[in-house]
């Protein structure tokens, strides 16, 4: 791979761009929650072994190691390292911020309100510890504690970059592999497995921005491939996709089949999902991440005019903007939980609800609002 240093950085991707878009909508209508509502088709109700969450982390390392990776490869170590950590100490501030904001919001307001997120630390507690429990990421609360990751990636992502740069990318993997075999063993330490997350998500993160900063070499890699080898390859993904994508819909849709159909159904639910836990992400979980991975990539490529066509109009903005779109659609499910006491509303409101979240982040996009402030 060290022949890559050679190569021409490559201009953004409007694919990855729809893609990430697309996980921000099947994020903010999973948080809603407002099922049945039309758009359940959208990401099952976020009920799958697999969420939205792992494509926008990937994706977001890709787009790093084009952007702060090979196409600053010409420039000092420095600069790429400086821009990198600046970008981490403003999510890490940005995450503490909302962090706080929620968790005063919630004290002095909604303490009593059924919708009010679960989490929130005691209104008893001196606000000194629910600080420096922030500040330590040892307290995560609102709907926007992914940031807390980004942050966490991108301050140590320097040390990345480096190995990146010298042609070391087989110690970045072995680094990222072992450390995400430690889960197991901190599970051990007096934290939740939700704060231990970091231990296993730097695998798809930092997966990500190494094939972003090897991005041209893949795809020449792949381009010369033989034609009936490359016709194999994406046949076989696409019929294991699809085939696994209609058996977990299947699996998670279990309540809506007869009860000789559904307990079985809910019983091997239950049975699978130890292998496909959120916070540890274990090989199954990855393996079929890859693989549905690989699939939604072909799918957005292959149909990316249409895609571009009949939702463009939201899919770019939402993923050219995601993290402002993160941050805003924390404060708006927040609210919309609380407006509606933690009650699941009828089928067209939950439709008209959601439709109206969605419609506000793009308004918020349009207009630009609080742009300057709100990290992109």
């Amino acid at each position: 791979m060290k022949q890559m240093a050679e190569t021409k950085p490559p201009t953004r991707l409007l694919t990855l761009d729809l893609m990430r878009g697309y996980f921000m909508v099947a994020i903010i209508l999973n948080h809603l929650q407002w099922y049945p509502s039309g758009l359940d088709w959208v990401s099952a109700q976020g009920a799958l072994f697999v969420s939205a969450a792992e494509g926008f982390f990937l994706i977001s390392g890709i787009i790093l190691g084009i952007i702060r990776g090979r196409k600053l490869i010409a420039a000092p170590f420095k600069k790429a390292a400086s821009l990198l950590l600046m970008r981490g100490v403003q999510l890490y501030i940005a995450s503490i911020v909302l962090m706080l904001i929620f968790t005063l919001l919630g004290w002095w307001f909604f303490i009593d309100n059924p919708g009010l997120k679960p989490g929130i630390r005691p209104v008893d507690q001196p606000f000194t510890e629910v600080l420096w429990g922030a500040l330590t990421y040892e307290y995560i609360y609102g709907w926007a504690d992914f940031l807390r990751l980004y942050a966490i990636f991108l301050l140590i992502s320097p040390l990345a970059l480096w190995l990146l740069r010298i042609g070391k990318w087989y110690v970045l993997l072995t680094l990222n592999i072992l450390v995400w075999m430690l889960f197991p063993f901190a599970t051990g330490l007096p934290y939740s497995n939700e704060l231990l997350m970091p231990i296993a998500w730097q695998f798809i993160f930092f997966g990500g921005m190494t094939i972003g900063f090897y991005w041209q070499s893949i795809v020449q890699w792949w381009n010369t491939r033989k034609r009936a080898l490359r016709s194999v390859i994406i046949k076989t993904i696409v019929t294991l996709a699809i085939s696994t994508i209609l058996a977990n819909v299947i699996i998670a849709m279990h309540s809506l089949f007869p009860a000789a159909i559904g307990e079985p159904l809910n019983t091997l639910r239950l049975t699978l999902e130890p292998y496909f836990n959120k916070e540890s992400l274990p090989i199954p979980r990855l393996a079929l991440f890859a693989l549905w991975f690989s699939f939604g990539f072909w799918l957005f490529k292959t149909f990316e005019k249409r895609i571009v066509t009949y939702f463009g109009w939201i899919l770019i903005p939402f993923g050219v903007n995601s993290l402002y779109v993160y941050i805003l659609h924390a404060f708006l499910v927040f609210f919309a939980q609380l407006l509606l006491q933690g009650a699941t509303p009828p089928f067209f409101l939950s439709l008209f609800g959601s439709l109206a979240v969605l419609g506000l982040i793009l308004l918020a996009i349009r207009t630009k609002f609080l742009m300057k402030v709100i990290p992109r």
